[in-house]
C-alpha cells in the first residue's frame, strides 16, 4: 500500500531575507514543493517577522487540506495578471491566510484567493486592491476557520477594487469588540452567506480613531437572510464610530443599510438603495435604511434613492425604556450644515399591501424636509408615512417643505425588462414589438464592450455576455425611435 509523504511545518529563519516562492520551495524541506509556476504548499507555512515574500510572477499555489499561510513579515504579491491561491482539492479546503500586527506593510493585488477559510487580519494595515476572494469556508470538518471571507481585528486594512463573492457568510467582517475602521472602496460583492444565516455583506462592529469608509461599492445578494452593510456597537463601547456610506449600490438584499447601538455618528449619501425585499417577512427585514440606538446615535441621510424595499427608513429605540432612539436628520431646510439637504428620493417601499416610505418607531421626532416621495400631494406623503399622526406616543417626521416631482416625459420612453440580472451566460431584452432594436453595453470607462442589432424573435432579444468580464454595466437600447436604459451587472 503507498504511503503518502508527511511534510512538517516550516518557518522562515526572520534574518532579514527577501525570498521568491522559488527560493522558499527549496528551503522548507519539503513544506512548499515546485518551481515557477506551480507550487504547492503540503503543511502550515510561517513567514517570520523581518522577512519578506516577493510574488511579482504569475503564480498558482495550491495549498493543502487545513494548511495554514501565517504571515508575521511582509507578503507582496503584485503578478503582472494573477496568483491565484487555491486549494489541492476545493472539496478539502486549506485553512487560512492569518496577518499578523508584524505584517503591516503587506499588499495582495491581481490576487485570488479561493476555496479556504478566509483572509485573517490582526492588528495590521493590509491593502487588499483588485482581488477576487470567493468560496470561503467558516468550517473544515470540526475546525472552525473564519467567519468571514475577510476579517479585521484591531486594524485599518483598505479593501479596494475588488470581487468577493459567494462565500460561507460575511464578505467583510470585523468584531463587535474592536476599533477597526477600514476602507472598503470600489468593490463588487454579491451573493455572499451561502449559508444563508443571519449574516450581512459587509458586518462591522465599532470603528477606530479614523472613520469608516464603505464607497462607490456594488453589494447584489441572493440569500433570503444575508443584508447588506451592518455597522454596530452592541456591547456599548464608550469610543465614537465614525462612518460614511457613500455612493454604493446596495440591492436584492434581505434590507440594505442597518446601524445598530449607541456612540455612532453615520453620514448615508448618494447611495442606490433599492429592492432590498428577497425575504418576504416584513417583521425581520427588509429596510432600504433601519437606525436603531439610543440619542447618542446620530448622523445626517442625504441624497440617496430608497426604493422598492419593505421599508423605506425603519428608526427604532434600542429598548422600550430607552428615552430616545437614534437622532439623525433627513433634510433640514434651514440647516447651516450643507450635508443635511435631504435631497433624499422615497418611492413604492411597501408590504402587506401598505406604502411604508417611513417608519418612525420612536418618542423623538425626525427631520425630513426637502426630499422627494414621488407625489406632490401631501396628504399621500403622509399616507406613506408612520409616526405621532397614527400613534401618539410616536415622534413627528416634519416631511414639509418637499419636492415637487417634475413631469414624467414618456414620449421617446422605451419600456423593457431585461433578465436575468444579475446575468452569467446571457441576457434577455423583453420588448413590447417585434421590429427591429439595436443594444449597446458599455463598461464604467464608457466603452462600448457589447453591441447586438437583430429583430426580436418573440418579443425577445438575447444579447450574449459570457464574453464580458463580471462587474456592472450601463445599456442602451433603441427601438423605433424610443430608448430604454439601465444597468447590467455580470457575475460568472
Amino acid at each position: 500500500m503507498a504511503v503518502g509523504r508527511s511534510y512538517a511545518q516550516y518557518q522562515t529563519p526572520g534574518t532579514g531575507v527577501r525570498w521568491t516562492l522559488d527560493q522558499l520551495a527549496a528551503a522548507s524541506g519539503g513544506t512548499v514543493t515546485g518551481a515557477g509556476p506551480a507550487f504547492q504548499v503540503n503543511n502550515t507555512i510561517r513567514l517570520a517577522a523581518n522577512d519578506t515574500l516577493l510574488i511579482n510572477t504569475n503564480a498558482t499555489v495550491r495549498l493543502a487540506s487545513l494548511a495554514l499561510f501565517y504571515v508575521d513579515g511582509v507578503l507582496l504579491v503584485n503578478p503582472p495578471d494573477s496568483a491565484k491561491f487555491t486549494a489541492v482539492n476545493p472539496a478539502a479546503p486549506f485553512h487560512s491566510f492569518s496577518f499578523s500586527a508584524t505584517s503591516t506593510g503587506s499588499q495582495l493585488r491581481k490576487t485570488i484567493v479561493e476555496y479556504g477559510g478566509g483572509i485573517k487580519v490582526v492588528g495590521a494595515n493590509l491593502l487588499i486592491d483588485r482581488c477576487a476572494i470567493r468560496y470561503q469556508v467558516t468550517s473544515i470538518g470540526n475546525t472552525a476557520t473564519n467567519s468571514g471571507a475577510i476579517n479585521m481585528s484591531g486594524s485599518g486594512s483598505t479593501i479596494t477594487n475588488c470581487r468577493i463573492y459567494r462565500n460561507g457568510r460575511s464578505a467583510i467582517l470585523s468584531p463587535s469588540n474592536g476599533g477597526v475602521s477600514p476602507v472598503i472602496r470600489g468593490n463588487v460583492l454579491i451573493e455572499n452567506d451561502t449559508e444563508n444565516g443571519n449574516y450581512p455583506q459587509i458586518n462591522l462592529g465599532p470603528g477606530g480613531a479614523t472613520p469608516i469608509i464603505i464607497e462607490n461599492n456594488l453589494i447584489v445578494g441572493r440569500y433570503l437572510m444575508s443584508g447588506g452593510i451592518a455597522v454596530s456597537n452592541l456591547l456599548g463601547s464608550p469610543n465614537g464610530t465614525q462612518v460614511v456610506i457613500r455612493k454604493n449600490v446596495i440591492r436584492n438584499n434581505r434590507y440594505g443599510v442597518t446601524i445598530i447601538g449607541s456612540n455612532i455618528n453615520s453620514y448615508i449619501t448618494q447611495n442606490t438603495i433599492e429592492n432590498n425585499n428577497i425575504n418576504p417577512n416584513a417583521a425581520t427585514g427588509g429596510s432600504g435604511i433601519s437606525l436603531q440606538g439610543t440619542g447618542t446615535q446620530t448622523g445626517v441621510v442625504s441624497r440617496n434613492s430608497i426604493k422598492g424595499n419593505l421599508w423605506g427608513v425603519t428608526m427604532i429605540r434600542s429598548s422600550t425604556t430607552a428615552a430616545s432612539g437614534p437622532v439623525v436628520s433627513f433634510g433640514e431646510a434651514g440647516s447651516s450644515d450643507t450635508t443635511n439637504v435631504g435631497l433624499n428620493q422615497f418611492a413604492n417601499n411597501s408590504n402587506g399591501g401598505q406604502v411604508y416610505d417611513f417608519y418612525n418607531n420612536i418618542p423623538n421626532n425626525t427631520k425630513a424636509e426637502n426630499n422627494g416621495w414621488g407625489t406632490a400631494s401631501a396628504t399621500e406623503i403622509e399616507n406613506h408615512i408612520y409616526h405621532k399622526v397614527d400613534s401618539e406616543a410616536l415622534g413627528l417626521v416634519d416631511f414639509q417643505p418637499f419636492l415637487t416631482p417634475l413631469a414624467t416625459h414618456t414620449a421617446n420612453r422605451l419600456t423593457v425588462a431585461a433578465y436575468p440580472n444579475p446575468a452569467r451566460e446571457s441576457v434577455t431584452f423583453a420588448l413590447p414589438t417585434s421590429t427591429a432594436a439595436h443594444v449597446q453595453v458599455r463598461d464604467a470607462l464608457g466603452r462600448v464592450v457589447a453591441e447586438l442589432q437583430a429583430r426580436p424573435s418573440t418579443g425577445q432579444l438575447v444579447l450574449p455576455t459570457a464574453q464580458l468580464a463580471p462587474g456592472l454595466y450601463t445599456y442602451r437600447l433603441t427601438q423605433e425611435k424610443a430608448t430604454a436604459t439601465g444597468k447590467l451587472l455580470v457575475t460568472k
